[in-house]
C-alpha cells in the first residue's frame, strides 16, 4: 500500500512536472522565502491556519526544484495516507527510485507531519545523521506544530509562518496589482477592493461573491476544522462544546474583557477548565489576548486582558458589527499584543516592539473629534511618541501639536508598518 501511494503522489517521477491544480500560478510572497530556505540543510517548516496555502507552497517549490533536480531527488508524502515511520518511507522511497537516501541529495517534503506522533523525534534524528537530506515540513494542523519544533529542533529549524492574504496578494490574485503601484491614481478603486477583501483573505475565495458561502466556508472549512480536528487530536479531555461556546463569546464581542471567575460561574465550569479550554483556542491560532501595558513600570496586567479573533475575517461567521470587526482588522494587521488603560484613560493598542510600542485609538467612523480620542492625546501627554488615528475619514498625513497621524484603515492594509 505505501508503495502505492508514494508513486500516485509522487507523478513527477515519471513525468517530471507538478501538476498545474498543484502548483497554481501566483507565487506567494512566502515562495522566495522558501527558496532561498532551500539552500540551508535546516529543516523548513511552513505553519499557519488552516487554509492559507501551507501545501500549495510545497508543490510550488517541488517545481522549481523539479527544473534543477533529478526528479526522483524530490519526494512528497502527505501523513493523512498514512506511514508508520520516517525510516520505513525513505526505505520505500529508495526502493523504487533506485537512490540511496542515506547518500543521495534527497529534498524529503512531508505533510500533515503531526499525524506522526513521533515526528520530532524522527527528523532530529535524521537531520543530525543524515546531512544530504533537506526537510520541508507542514501540517493543515499548527497546533504545537511550532512549539514541537522548537523544543526538539533548536539550532535545526527555519520557520515560515503562512498567513492569510495581505491585501497587496489579495489584489495581485484578482490580477489588479496594478492599483497599489500608484493607490493616489487608484484610490477609489483601492477603497472598493479593500472592503470586499476583508471578508475573502483566503486564497480560495479571493473570486467568490456569494458572502453566504463565504461564510460557511469560513466555519465549516477553517474554524470547525480546527476545533473538532486540531485541538481534539492534540489535546486529552477536550470539551469540543465548551470551546465552540467561548468562541461564540468572544467572536461576538471581539475585544471584550475576560473575567474569568464570573465568566466559569456563569459557564458552570472550575476556573481551571475555563483557563486550560482559553489556552486551547490561542494556541491554535483561533484567539489573540491583548494585555493592558503599563510604560512606566514595563509591566503588564494578567487580569485585564482582552480577546480579539486571531484573523479578523473568521469574525463575520458570528457578528456583523463592523465597528468591531474593523477594530479586531487593526489587531490582527499590526500584530498588537498590548492596549493601555489608566483610569478613565483608554488606548485601543499599543503597536510595534515594547521597547518602541505606537499608540493606535481605532474609529469606524469618517470624522473623529478630540473629545473620542480623549484617552489617546492623554497618553501623549504622559509618554512623548508619535500616535495614529485609524478611521474611514480621508485627512491625509498630518501631524498637529499632538503629533497625531490620521490614516485610512485601506493605507493601513497596504502598508501595515506604521514607522514606514
Amino acid at each position: 500500500m505505501l508503495k502505492e501511494t508514494l508513486l500516485v503522489l509522487n507523478p513527477w517521477w515519471k513525468t517530471g512536472k507538478v501538476s498545474k491544480e498543484l502548483s497554481k500560478p501566483y507565487k506567494r510572497k512566502a515562495f522566495q522565502k522558501l527558496l532561498d530556505l532551500l539552500e540551508y540543510r535546516h529543516t523548513t517548516i511552513i505553519s499557519g491556519l488552516r487554509r492559507v496555502g501551507k501545501t500549495t507552497l510545497m508543490y510550488q517549490a517541488i517545481e522549481f526544484l523539479l527544473k534543477r533536480h533529478n526528479p526522483l531527488e524530490v519526494m512528497y508524502f502527505n501523513f493523512d495516507k498514512g506511514a508508520e515511520n520516517l525510516t520505513e518511507l525513505l526505505n520505500m522511497y529508495s526502493e523504487l527510485t533506485k537512490l540511496d537516501w542515506k547518500k543521495n541529495k534527497v529534498y524529503v517534503f512531508l505533510d500533515e507531519i503531526v499525524k506522526l506522533k513521533s515526528w520530532p523525534e524522527e527528523i532530529k534524528l535524521l537531520y543530525d545523521a543524515f546531512p544530504n537530506l533537506k526537510f520541508v515540513l507542514s501540517s493543515s494542523s499548527s497546533v504545537g506544530l511550532e512549539r514541537d519544533a522548537m523544543s526538539n529542533l533548536a539550532g535545526r529549524h527555519f520557520m515560515i509562518n503562512l498567513k492569510p492574504l495581505e491585501f497587496e496578494e489579495y489584489l495581485e490574485l484578482r490580477g489588479k496589482e496594478k492599483l497599489v503601484k500608484n493607490p493616489g491614481v487608484f484610490e477609489e478603486e483601492l477603497k472598493k477592493e479593500f472592503e470586499r477583501y476583508l471578508m475573502r483573505s483566503f486564497p480560495e475565495i479571493v473570486d467568490w461573491e456569494d458572502e453566504n458561502l463565504i461564510k460557511d466556508y469560513l466555519k465549516s472549512m477553517v474554524i470547525d476544522k480546527v476545533i473538532k480536528v486540531d485541538i481534539a487530536e492534540k489535546f486529552r479531555n477536550i470539551n469540543k462544546n465548551l470551546l465552540f461556546q467561548l468562541l461564540n463569546i468572544f467572536y461576538s464581542e471581539p475585544g471584550a474583557m475576560i473575567n474569568l471567575d464570573s465568566l466559569s460561574r456563569e459557564l458552570r465550569i472550575s476556573k481551571k477548565t475555563l483557563i486550560n479550554h482559553i489556552f486551547y483556542l490561542e494556541f491554535s491560532y483561533l484567539i489573540r489576548k491583548v494585555k493592558n501595558f503599563r510604560p512606566s513600570t514595563f509591566a503588564t496586567s494578567r487580569k485585564m486582558q482582552k480577546v480579539y479573533a486571531y484573523w479578523w475575517n473568521l469574525l463575520y461567521c458570528y457578528t456583523e458589527n463592523k465597528d468591531k470587526i474593523m477594530e479586531n482588522f487593526v489587531a490582527s494587521t499590526l500584530d498588537t499584543k498590548y492596549y493601555w488603560r489608566k483610569g478613565r484613560n483608554e488606548v485601543d493598542f499599543l503597536a510595534g516592539k515594547k521597547k518602541e510600542l505606537i499608540p493606535v485609538e481605532v474609529k469606524n467612523r469618517e470624522r473623529v473629534g478630540k473629545e473620542s480620542i480623549r484617552g489617546l492625546l492623554n497618553f501623549l501627554k504622559k509618554y512623548p511618541t508619535d500616535g495614529y488615528v485609524i478611521y474611514n475619514g480621508e485627512k491625509k498625513r498630518k501631524f498637529d501639536e499632538k503629533k497625531l497621524t490620521y490614516l485610512p484603515f485601506w493605507k493601513i492594509a497596504i502598508h501595515p508598518n506604521l514607522k514606514s
